[in-house]
């Protein structure tokens, strides 16, 4: 009786893309900290060697990683509105791109040098504001700054969506994550002496009111206001 072949699990093609997707898929499930070279080469089914073929050090992995989250942000078109309108959605869309991916959004406050993909939203971004009137020298800081604001704001709804999936687990709140924590700031603030905090006691009702798509809403304008009143 001839011998049965032996089997073995499938070893993932080992590719830069390969590479790149095993680490964002990291970053998902544990965070940017807990990413390192031994783990994605765990990932991968190699050892750690084979990923310095590909990329030069971590740094280099985890910018990959960054710019692949924004892939398949599309560009708004002309049947998006005018140059603002299109503005806001697009910083609306890199935003929840980046929030899709734990925190990965720290990655690109940390010196890491742009990819194809964020160059890309770039290049959108300070066409849209030079077609606003906004002077070139204003433009590019102003990229900058909306960067920080999408990094930041990234950061914070991908906090909230980790905490909402906390709640879904048996024994979690069933009251919402945002309004929870609301709650308790209301409640901090509130007990605050107000000789010592009047003016936090006068405004308690405002610091912890409305919600976060409104407040970020609120946010991006007060931003691009600033820009045109410069101009």
């Amino acid at each position: 009786m001839p011998a049965r072949p032996r089997t073995r699990s499938a070893k993932t093609t080992l590719s830069l893309d390969a590479i790149v997707a095993a680490t964002l898929a990291l970053v998902d499930e544990l965070g940017c900290g807990a990413v390192s070279m031994r783990r994605v080469s765990q990932a991968v089914q190699t050892g750690p060697a084979s990923l310095y073929v590909y990329v030069p050090d971590r740094g280099t992995l985890m910018a990959l990683a960054h710019d692949l989250t924004v892939a398949d942000v599309r560009l708004p078109t002309e049947a998006d509105g005018d140059w603002r309108a299109r503005l806001e959605l697009l910083v609306d869309r890199a935003v929840t791109a980046l929030a899709a991916h734990n925190d990965i959004a720290t990655v690109g406050m940390t010196g890491a040098l742009p990819g194809p993909h964020i160059l890309r939203i770039t290049e959108e971004l300070l066409r849209l504001l030079r077609s606003g009137g906004i002077s070139d020298a204003a433009c590019a800081w102003a990229v900058d700054l909306i960067g920080q604001y999408i990094a930041s704001s990234a950061l914070e709804e991908a906090m909230w969506s980790r905490a909402r999936r906390s709640q879904e687990r048996p024994g979690g709140s069933p009251a919402g994550a945002e309004e929870a924590f609301a709650a308790r700031l209301d409640a901090l603030y509130r007990s605050l002496p107000a000789e010592r905090y009047p003016t936090i006691r006068a405004l308690t009702p405002l610091l912890t009111g409305g919600d976060g798509v409104t407040r970020a809403a609120w946010k991006l304008r007060v931003l691009i206001d600033g820009l045109l009143a410069g101009a």
